[in-house]
């Protein structure tokens, strides 16, 4: 009996080694690389050439040839290792065949490709370039000096930034993510200064709050490689712009150089010391095109792929009751950006400014989602009344040409409903109910009565009666072409409504600021996030309305440009630069970020622009 039970176990345990090795081996696709300790090496020290097989499963890979080692001294090797490792429920599994070697001489080397046999197939390292040189001369006297525990690090420990595309049209999406490389044990981050996005609309991809590493070879070296950040860009401008470095402040655990003194290496932390390292990426060139010539008078500057529906909640209605026009432009392309159609109603209808709302996904490498304009229409005259067809302009990226979409038409049936609202009388409660009763005061004052050989048309009420339906019309009239006339001037329709519209927008930055959560009461990040994205877009919607820059050509400097010539005092100016980059920053990093420096910028905003208005007013 305790026979079987024992060949049952071993049974199982087998069956479990076979899952395992099936789940390494196909988890992952097979990668054979060639890595280095250290690069450059100094003539005389000794350096590790190691040939890792990951994810090749139970096979472990067989057959290496190792390319010619001509330049260096094997000291030691091959030595062999395994190891297998589970990250966010998947497997991996790595062999390693390293070698210690010395070089003969100074100078540049290359280290041939390796190959190995592993799931049936030859495996191939990429060539490997070492440079040697020679030992520099030491100060022998250094044992009292403080050693520089920065020093260590060196090139252990990097931040990159990289885009997706360097060369795109205006309007196009690019993804730039922030990676930090890492041979040292680094124990927490933070953004210490954020890139400057002059010329571009940027939007926050979501990033996993628990990072992700990976390995990458750069140089010979592997690095543990983690996304700290990711940004969608929207160039709004043509030309060679630039991405400023992002500074990051780390805290790294380094292991201090072993000392020849006893005593020193017995007093030495042996988990090694805490250092604060500042890291920063370099600048990064994007070359954007202009959009081609042609453009339809309805192009507002959206680029990407688009579509437009318009309904209305009710086809019957009365007059003075509202209906709702509902537009929605949903694809992928900078969504936020996106300004609504001109809505042509009829000139009895009353329209009300629209209720904008936006539903961004910023998944999958591509910036997607919806934005719908709601419009409350209110017909004041009764009949078949009609809007005209809607019409949307964008720039199609995939067909490199101009796409205008357009709604049908939609016909409202418009019943009489009440003439007027009701209106409350004058007279008091007795008078109501001296109307019921049954008997009159006899009226003792003198009566004027008409002569009855006395023409009608010779009257003045009938004069009056005649007049003013004319007047009325001629009213109407000169209204109606004002009206015109204010809609065909787009510059001048947005230079007014432009204060209207950045008050919507803080507005609703209060309505965030007002928001709470937590045992604290103060905003989540989410929230902080969401109200300096509505300061930014109030200052920025404000400057473009108020200027007449279209959004496609709007950019910071473009604005101070302008600023300058409408002799806008430089303080002002300045304050408004500061502002707007406090607002991008306050996006990147908002947990340091409390309820008064919300408050402050909140108060800010609304000065900058009351200042903004009255000075471009009187200029």
């Amino acid at each position: 009996m305790i026979h079987m039970c024992k060949r049952q176990r071993n049974l199982w345990i087998a069956v479990l080694f076979l899952l395992v090795g099936y789940t390494v081996g196909h988890s992952q696709d097979i990668a054979f690389e060639a890595v280095v300790d250290k690069n450059p090496v100094v003539l005389g020290e000794q350096v590790t050439l190691s040939f890792v097989l990951s994810n090749a499963g139970s096979g472990q890979g067989t057959n290496l040839q190792i390319p010619d080692l001509g330049a260096f001294h094997i000291m030691r090797g091959p030595n062999r290792s395994t190891s297998m490792q589970i990250i966010n429920g998947q497997m991996s599994s790595s062999i390693t065949h390293s070698y210690v070697l010395q070089p003969k001489n100074a100078g540049t080397f290359t280290i041939g490709a390796a190959s190995i046999e592993a799931g049936g197939t030859i495996h191939r390292s990429k060539p490997l370039t070492v440079e040697v040189v020679k030992r520099r001369l030491q100060v022998t006297q250094q044992s009292s000096a403080p050693e520089d525990l920065s020093s260590l690090i060196g090139d252990n420990l990097f931040l990159k930034a990289t885009v997706d595309k360097t060369r795109v049209m205006q309007g196009d999406q690019i993804n730039l993510t922030f990676k930090l490389y890492t041979r040292v044990s680094v124990l927490n981050y933070a953004v210490e200064k954020v890139p400057a996005m002059r010329g571009f609309w940027s939007e926050d991809v979501e990033t996993p709050k628990n990072i992700s590493l990976s390995t990458e070879v750069i140089n010979g070296k592997q690095y543990r490689v983690g996304v700290i950040k990711r940004l969608a860009l929207f160039p709004t401008q043509a030309g060679t712009l630039e991405i400023s470095p992002m500074e990051v402040q780390t805290t790294v655990q380094v292991q201090p150089k072993k000392s020849a003194d006893p005593f020193e290496s017995f007093f030495r932390d042996p988990f090694g010391r805490n250092v604060n390292q500042q890291v920063k990426s370099q600048p990064v060139q994007v070359r954007v095109t202009a959009l081609p010539a042609g453009a339809p008078p309805e192009f507002k500057g959206a680029v990407g792929q688009f579509a437009m529906s318009a309904t209305v909640d009710r086809r019957t209605t009365r007059t003075n009751e509202p209906v709702a026009l509902k537009i929605t432009i949903s694809g992928t392309g900078n969504i936020k950006l996106l300004e609504s159609p001109e809505v042509d109603v009829p000139p009895d209808f009353e329209r009300y400014s629209p209720k904008v709302t936006d539903s961004i996904n910023r998944g999958k490498g591509k910036i997607s989602g919806s934005k719908t304009f709601e419009y409350l229409l209110i017909p004041r005259y009764p009949g078949l009344k009609v809007i005209r067809p809607l019409t949307f302009a964008y720039y199609d990226l995939a067909r490199r040409e101009y796409v205008t979409l357009r709604s049908p038409q939609i016909e409202l049936n418009v019943e009489q409903g009440t003439l007027a609202s009701p209106q409350v009388g004058s007279g008091t409660r007795a008078d109501v109910q001296l109307l019921t009763q049954d008997i009159r005061f006899i009226k003792v004052s003198e009566s004027s009565f008409l002569r009855s050989d006395e023409l009608l048309h010779t009257g003045g009420v009938f004069v009056a009666l005649l007049v003013l339906p004319i007047l009325g019309f001629v009213g109407v009239f000169v209204y109606a072409r004002q009206r015109h006339a204010e809609m065909l001037d787009q510059a001048g329709y947005r230079n007014r409504r432009a204060m209207k519209v950045a008050q919507k927008g803080l507005k609703q930055a209060e309505y965030l600021l007002g928001e709470r959560s937590g045992s604290q009461g103060e905003p989540s990040s989410l929230q902080r996030v969401r109200f300096y994205a509505e300061v930014s877009r109030a200052l920025w919607k404000y400057l473009g309305d108020k200027l007449g820059i279209p959004q496609s050509e709007f950019s910071v400097e473009r604005a101070e440009e302008v600023l300058k010539r409408r002799s806008v005092e430089h303080g002002l100016i300045h304050a408004l630069r500061i502002l707007l980059e406090s607002c991008d920053m306050a996006r990147f990093a908002p947990t340091g970020l409390d309820l008064k420096a919300m408050q402050k910028t909140y108060d800010e905003a609304r000065r900058i622009i009351v200042d903004l208005e009255k000075t471009l007013r009187s200029s």
